[in-house]
């Protein structure tokens, strides 16, 4: 795959300081955090694609010295972000935001435009996707599918099943982030893409709050010894890896597995690595586990980002502890 960059990737020295663009001093900051290592690849990657996004929507303004750039110019680029999902609305308006942050600190431009109480981050015409997860019938049909098989993607999907690990942490997981003495799993990488969108293993894992150490279970711990017990020779000692090719396995390999099996058994209306991380948090909230104690086990970063991802199933969740509420109330005469 050809290497992606920017185009543009310094100012221009010739240019006068007032005729610096918008997209200059974009593309200046993307690379910039790549080049000082505060991004991964993968995120240097996906801002690239935002950057592709506010030229094809925002052409009115990209090209434009920054320092003619109004609110108003502003808000009439805007509305045309509503054919996005809200998550990619999200990363371009940060990026946006961002840039006339940046000419502000650089003293391009004394006021930010987008500070204008006339300016606000649009919505997406296209509803939210909602949170995919086996419901009990279906993961009983997937768990009694999975025991009666060998394949070399099934403890890969069961520890997912058993952990809510992400499927690029349970691919770096190697025999030294287990330690059986305090029955623990450090989760410490993840496979991720290089800047030629090339799987390599992460230094680090997908974000700061993902580092994290799990408990395991006896169900987690058995299957772990199991994998194990197997001859480990890759060079970074990882249990799950395509010996045959000496190649790290795939995430997108095990998705494709994922479908053709849930095409034969007709387990769920769709069936993917990120549906088990899903399905796992939904058992533990519908077990009563604490959002707190959720939020540290799936490693996100605010709890806020489990309440918004799981809404749907704590309103459900809650609403029978209301009902149980109410019927003691009842039993006892009150």
């Amino acid at each position: 795959m050809k290497k992606q960059g920017l185009k543009i990737l310094k100012f221009d020295k010739r240019k006068k300081k007032n005729d610096i663009t918008f997209i200059e001093i974009l593309k200046e900051h993307v690379e910039d955090k790549y080049k000082t290592n505060r991004v991964t690849a993968r995120t240097y990657l996906r801002d690239l694609e935002t950057i592709k996004q506010i030229e094809k929507t925002c052409g009115d303004i990209i090209n434009m010295p920054i320092r003619k750039i109004t609110s108003y110019n502003v808000r009439a680029v805007l509305p045309n972000l509503t054919n996005y999902s809200n998550n990619s609305i999200d990363k371009i308006y940060r990026l946006i935001k961002k840039t006339f942050r940046i000419a502000v600190s650089d003293r391009l431009i004394t006021y930010n435009p987008m500070d204008n109480e006339s300016v606000y981050k649009p919505k997406s015409n296209k509803i939210d996707k909602s949170v995919e997860a086996l419901t009990i019938e279906e993961h009983k049909k997937l768990m009694n599918v999975l025991n009666n098989m060998e394949h070399k993607y099934k403890s890969i999907i069961l520890l997912q099943l058993y952990t809510g690990m992400r499927i690029g942490e349970v691919l770096a997981l190697s025999t030294t982030d287990i330690n059986y003495k305090t029955n623990t799993i450090e989760i410490r990488k993840t496979l991720t893409r290089d800047e030629n969108d090339k799987i390599v293993m992460g230094i680090t894992t997908k974000t700061e709050n993902s580092r994290r150490t799990i408990l395991m279970n006896n169900r987690v711990r058995e299957l772990l010894q199991k994998e194990q017990k197997r001859q480990i020779t890759n060079i970074n000692k990882l249990l799950f890896y395509d010996n045959e090719n000496d190649c790290y396995i795939s995430p997108n390999g095990v998705n494709s597995y994922l479908k053709r099996l849930n095409k034969k058994e007709k387990i769920a209306d769709n069936l993917h690595t990120h549906i088990l991380r899903h399905t796992f948090a939904t058992r533990c909230i519908e077990s009563g586990m604490q959002v707190k104690a959720l939020q540290k086990i799936l490693g996100h970063k605010k709890i806020q980002t489990t309440l918004d991802t799981y809404t749907s199933f704590f309103k459900e969740f809650n609403q029978e502890e209301i009902d149980k509420a109410e019927e003691y109330l009842i039993v006892r005469g009150l």
